[in-house]
């Protein structure tokens, strides 16, 4: 058992060890280039979130446009079946 724990322990002490040295490994910093990229990167979201926004907007303005429409044929449709209703009760 003892054995078992030492070696617990030794495994565990090296794992330790890898993980700190990856860590420090991988701590170089971000170059000129990758930010440059990534600035450019940033500009492009932007860009595109305006052109959402840009073509929701334009997405609302043609629904009510199409609601506006429907609602006068709509009542083009009432006018229409009133004065058939009318000419219709003319006609006895």
């Amino acid at each position: 058992m003892a054995r078992l724990r030492s070696k617990l322990y030794m495994l565990l002490i090296a794992t330790m060890f890898t993980g700190s040295a990856f860590l420090v490994g991988c701590g170089g910093g971000v170059d000129e280039e990758q930010m440059e990229a990534l600035n450019n990167l940033k500009a492009e979201v932007e860009s595109l979130r305006s052109q959402v926004k840009a073509k929701e907007d334009e997405k609302a303005s043609l629904q009510k446009q199409i609601s506006d429409k429907d609602a006068k044929i709509k009542k083009c449709g009432d006018d229409m079946a009133k004065t058939k209703a009318c000419l219709d009760g003319m006609g006895k």
